[in-house]
């Protein structure tokens, strides 16, 4: 899913920024390998150098997965013994120029595959009646390429290794896949790791739940560290512990901080954040602007994450 690209106003002094970072890291000596059977897996994307040089992935599959959203697995040019290089719930930049255009479209979409996996990398794509970029990408077959760049920074986790911790999570939308990769990352990616994750997922329909089947397998391996509400507003969920008629709101948001607050754990990660946040632009302002639901709930602007 695209990230919010108005919210990334450093991508062009990035990418001049990268393109001296290039020059400098290409002229570095290479070190000695010793010979071993072993390879370390290289990485398609490595910032800042594959800003300035783009990469082609190849459409190997693509997945209806519900009525606008299809799931895409991409080859990596470097097959089996290569990784993305992009970190969770970071993004990669595409790329393509729409037929009789003069410049090309670049839009950041937020991997759902996990940094670690080998020779593939998927992308959840929703596709929007106006957007340029993700008809695009939505068009896609097996076979056709797609040119990306970066990866753009992302969010620098860091676990707690020695208290226990908890955190809240917000997605709206399409805005669920760096709150997914987060949460896999926190979950996954560092053995030890004592922090705990609310996660709240606000939707139009249930049939927009498009990560179920991953978040419940999640839930599933770690049910002390994870508790995943989903926000419905159309269609005729019933009330549970899981499910919520309406929005995410004061209230939802109220039991989220006050879970975390009964947990006898420090509520926020090693750097004071406290709620992540990914949607769209009026979802997110009505959470984090001034006056807005988490600020009343007692939570301030340093204290929350907007990717």
């Amino acid at each position: 899913m695209a990230t919010i690209f108005a919210r990334r106003p450093l991508l062009a002094a990035s990418t001049t920024a990268a393109a001296v970072s290039t020059v400098l890291y290409l002229s570095r000596p290479k070190p000695l390998l010793a010979d071993s059977a072993y390879r370390e897996p290289t990485k398609t994307l490595s910032f800042p150098k594959s800003m300035l040089f783009a990469q082609s992935l190849t459409v190997v599959k693509s997945e209806q997965i519900n009525h606008d959203t299809k799931k895409i697995t991409f080859s990596l040019p470097g097959g089996a013994n290569e990784s993305s290089g992009v970190p969770s719930s970071s993004a990669i930049l595409t790329q393509h120029t729409p037929q009789d255009a003069w410049f090309p479209v670049f839009r950041p979409y937020t991997p759902i595959s996990s940094p670690g996996d080998l020779g593939t990398l998927q992308l959840l794509v929703k596709k929007y009646p106006s957007g340029r970029a993700s008809g695009h990408l939505y068009s896609l077959n097996p076979g056709d390429k797609l040119t990306v760049r970066g990866p753009l920074p992302g969010y620098a986790y860091k676990p707690s290794l020695a208290q226990d911790r908890s955190v809240v999570l917000i997605a709206g939308g399409a805005g669920i896949t760096p709150i997914y990769g987060l949460t896999r990352a926190i979950l996954t990616e560092h053995a030890g790791d004592r922090t705990k994750v609310q996660l709240l997922w606000g939707v139009n329909g249930s049939r927009d739940i498009v990560l179920k089947d991953e978040l419940e397998d999640l839930e599933r391996r770690f049910p002390e560290r994870l508790r995943v509400v989903y926000a419905v507003s159309s269609d005729g969920v019933g009330e549970s512990g899981k499910y919520r008629k309406g929005y995410v709101n004061e209230g939802l948001l109220s039991d989220a901080v006050g879970e975390c607050r009964s947990q006898g754990a420090s509520w926020g990660d090693e750097k004071g954040t406290k709620v992540f946040l990914s949607g769209p632009p009026k979802m997110e302002d009505a959470m984090a602007g001034k006056g807005g639901v988490l600020e009343k709930v007692g939570v301030t602007k340093k204290e929350i994450h907007r990717f």
